[in-house]
């Protein structure tokens, strides 16, 4: 009889499953938030106008420009330059007898990756004082970021120990599910950071623009008198 045949599996397995005993409870996780901040050479082949061009408007670099002022040094995370990385390590409690198991999260390591690119224009390329000041300003950003992003460690691992005690622990399931149920939580997981990424992204976007204000444009431009390029576009 077909339609027995069919069922009877599914019967089997939810027996299974309501005879298994109850999961232990989630407990504490352990939560690691770190930095990995690769830095570059900086990059001095492409001018002021080309900058200008390629970078005036992103918002995720120079943040303040106004049509008056060239973009002769910018630091860039647009290009793959920020991004985060979440690994997570499991505890499995088997039931060979039931051939089920119970998951719960033991850790959880959650990585922001910066990798900052410094442009500084190539009309500097002889103008010792200038291509200093604009790489001191450009420093200023790197380390805004740094500071940023470590203030903002508590609010990510608040999120993701709330996430973890949201989901709490898994089971009783067929043992042979526990890859994609670890993967379904560490989806839940990334899933619940992207709002708390989103505000770190903003927080810096925030601070990045008090560093780039006409005011300091114009203190930047008189630590160098005198050394003040045509911006022509002339390499």
């Amino acid at each position: 009889m077909p339609v027995f045949e069919t069922l009877a599996p599914a019967f089997a397995t939810i027996m299974m499953l309501a005879s298994a005993p109850a999961c232990p409870v989630q407990g504490a996780v352990d939560v690691d938030v770190r930095l990995d901040q690769r830095d570059s050479a900086y990059v001095t082949n492409l001018t002021a106008q080309q900058l200008t061009a390629k970078y005036g408007l992103d918002p995720d670099s120079t943040l303040s420009t106004d049509g008056h002022w060239m973009v002769s040094g910018v630091t860039v995370v647009s290009e793959g330059g920020l991004s985060a990385q979440t690994k997570m390590s499991f505890n499995i409690l088997p039931d060979y007898k039931n051939n089920t198991a119970c998951l719960s999260v033991d850790k959880v390591e959650y990585e922001v990756q910066y990798a900052p690119k410094i442009y500084i224009a190539q009309d500097y390329k002889d103008m010792g004082c200038r291509y200093s000041a604009t790489l001191m300003h450009e420093k200023r950003h790197v380390q805004t970021d740094v500071r940023t992003f470590s203030d903002f460690f508590p609010d990510i691992a608040k999120s993701i120990r709330n996430s973890v005690q949201r989901m709490g622990a898994k089971g009783p399931f067929p043992y042979a599910a526990s890859p994609d149920m670890q993967k379904r939580m560490m989806a839940q997981i990334n899933e619940d950071l992207k709002p708390v990424f989103d505000r770190l992204v903003v927080l810096r976007r925030k601070r990045q623009g008090e560093i780039d204000t006409e005011a300091n444009y114009l203190r930047d431009t008189a630590l160098c008198p005198g050394q003040f390029p045509k911006f022509d576009g002339n390499k």
